[in-house]
């Protein structure tokens, strides 16, 4: 436990009240940290912004399967209310494979 300036007495994150909302730093702190610990290199280099209860991810994974486990890793947080994911699903050359993860019926093999 520590002090501020001001003499405020300050909670490690662990030791916070329940109900009260993680600052902007321990959210994206903790969010890059559960990315890093994925198993996943793709998803160290993955972007968190934290705004106003809502974690956006940001960048580009090589498949929809990781831009799924980002989001699950997500929903695990405290702090976070919603979870924006704005991964783009690309080829491994960098171009987005048909719109990222959408779906196409023309998408499908034919019979």
């Amino acid at each position: 436990m520590s002090q501020n300036h001001e003499g405020t007495r300050l909670l490690p994150i662990e030791e916070q009240e329940p109900g009260v909302s993680k600052g902007k730093p321990a959210v994206q702190g903790e969010a890059q940290s559960q990315l890093r610990k994925s198993g996943y290199y793709e998803l160290h280099v993955v972007s968190c912004d934290f705004h106003e209860g809502v974690l956006t991810l940001r960048g580009r994974v090589s498949s929809f399967h990781l831009k799924q486990v980002a989001q699950e890793l997500m929903r695990q947080l405290d702090g976070a209310e919603e979870v924006n994911n704005r991964l783009e699903v690309v080829a491994p050359s960098g171009s987005p494979r048909n719109g990222g993860d959408s779906y196409s019926p023309d998408d499908s093999a034919e019979t």
